[in-house]
């Protein structure tokens, strides 16, 4: 059990910067090969005109990806973890008059040596396709449910055995530091175009979305503040200003009454551009020795109108606060006014307006792929983060190095992935027909000394197919091009 006066520090740390500490890698298996269609559009809007297939339908595709540097499984694997799932203990839990069980699966905790950062990034896809008419022109329709949290910079002194065992009386430094977190929905269009007048073809794409706001939440300390543990259940703190805001409209004490709501309205934009070398001598006409593309994904805003909030906290002084001045509560609206009690005086002194504004997990990013052998390609990509407002969603910055080999009814690629320049991982992808298997993680399936986390993707969808050989024409004119969606079934 946790002493009363960690019980308090844990309230403070939950208020204010509750550290989620997670990383997210970006699906690479089914987003970087020609098929990948309206996938790929992800990482490049423009990609999508150099698909070989004239049509195609996603049905639908889900990511998952957990990794964080905060606490660890020891000496386990995801499969028996979640097989296992009853039988995880806290080190911190136990002793010698309470002994854990021999076959425990212990949780531990990172020491905090460096800052600790971390990135979630879920995305659920419903109904897309897309669909070429004309030679060079690309429309389709994207939708998507994501979920988003990241703070970065968090200091080392936040770490678990760190704060949960700070001496009486030692005053801390606590530096700037915060989290942002969101769910949304969004439905998009799309548009590609290809130019193939010269002899490096050309494409732009852009991909706007209408964004739907379920839920939204953002804390800051704006300046570094102090921290000093008092004896029994007291701290005080010295000179802190903070900035929250957060969704209101499923705050009850009636579980029955939470469901998914839209609390939010806003607008998102992928923009990109794509050069490519052709290949003459390739399977069909949108095949290339090389392509280069540049993108801006994740262009915009979030704007909480609806049963939404925004707080500040500020003072110059020492304030001591204790357990009692936050009594357990059902309704979280409770714990921000005695929040708003214990460092302002007044239960409603933090609020600062209805409404608040948050920006989406912006970046800026650099492809290129090049075809090395018949079917074999490699891919090098970077995914530099943007700030573009001051309360955005961050995602991580990503190096990688994918090499595949592919063909029309499958594929299969080892993405070599560098996250925020640390945290080096080894994938695997395929693509069967159809269906997009993948992790970005595949340490995690298997035993390990620390695991930390874990990535699994798929993805199902139809296109345009046909059997028996392609159709070829003499290269040189749009007219004379080989015939879409006729590049058939190869063999070996």
């Amino acid at each position: 059990m946790l002493h009363s006066s960690f019980r308090l520090r844990a309230a403070f740390i939950a208020l204010f910067f509750f550290p989620i500490l997670l990383f997210s890698q970006e699906q690479l298996g089914m987003r970087l090969e020609r098929y990948s269609g309206i996938y790929g559009a992800t990482f490049n809007p423009a990609n999508t005109a150099f698909n070989p297939n004239r049509w195609e339908v996603s049905l639908f595709s889900a990511d998952l990806f957990l990794e964080n540097n905060y606490a660890y499984l020891q000496k386990t694997s995801l499969p028996n973890a979640l097989r296992n799932s009853d039988k995880i203990v806290a080190v911190t839990d136990t002793s010698g008059e309470n002994p854990p069980a021999r076959d425990a699966i212990f949780l531990d905790y990172f020491d905090g040596k460096r800052k600790m950062r971390g990135v979630v990034q879920t995305r659920v896809t419903g109904p897309a396709f897309s669909f070429r008419f004309g030679e060079d022109n690309v429309i389709g329709l994207v939708t998507a449910f994501r979920t988003a949290v990241s703070s970065y910079k968090i200091p080392e002194i936040l770490a678990y055995r760190t704060i949960s065992d700070l001496p009486i009386g030692q005053t801390i430094n606590i530096p700037e530091t915060g989290i942002q977190a969101m769910s949304w929905g969004e439905i998009g269009l799309h548009y590609s175009r290809r130019n193939t007048d010269r002899d490096i073809h050309t494409a732009f794409g852009v991909t706007p979305r209408l964004l739907l706001g379920m839920e939204g939440f953002y804390t800051r300390a704006q300046s570094a503040f102090d921290y000093t543990q008092r004896p029994g259940d007291t701290v005080a703190i010295g000179s802190a200003r903070w900035d929250y805001g957060l969704t209101t409209g499923n705050f009850t004490d009636n579980s029955d009454s939470v469901r998914a709501r839209v609390q939010g309205a806003g607008f998102g934009l992928d923009l990109g551009f794509v050069w490519a070398m052709p290949d003459d001598g390739g399977e069909s006409d949108e095949d290339y020795k090389w392509r280069f593309g540049v993108s801006l994904l994740d262009a915009g805003f979030m704007r909480f109108g609806k049963s939404a909030e925004k707080h500040h906290i500020e003072f110059d002084t020492v304030i001591t606060v204790t357990n009692s001045d936050f009594p357990p509560a059902d309704d979280p609206h409770e714990l921000i006014e005695d929040a708003s009690q214990a460092f302002l005086g007044d239960p409603a002194a933090s609020l600062r307006g209805r409404a608040f504004s948050m920006g989406l997990p912006t970046a800026l990013s650099v492809q290129f792929d090049a075809k090395v052998l018949p079917h074999f390609y490699v891919t090098g990509l970077l995914v530099q983060r943007v700030k573009l407002l001051k309360y955005s969603l961050q995602r991580p910055s990503t190096l990688a190095v994918v090499p595949r080999f592919e063909h029309r009814w499958f594929s299969f690629s080892l993405p070599v992935v560098l996250n925020d320049w640390q945290s080096p991982r080894i994938g695997v992808a395929a693509r069967l027909g159809f269906l997009y298997l993948g992790t970005d993680n595949l340490g995690s399936f298997f035993t390990r000394e620390k695991l930390t986390g874990a990535d699994f993707y798929v993805g199902l969808k139809i296109n345009a197919f046909s059997f028996g050989k392609a159709e070829r024409g003499v290269s040189g004119g749009s007219s004379d091009r080989k015939r879409r969606g006729k590049t058939g079934c190869y063999g070996f």
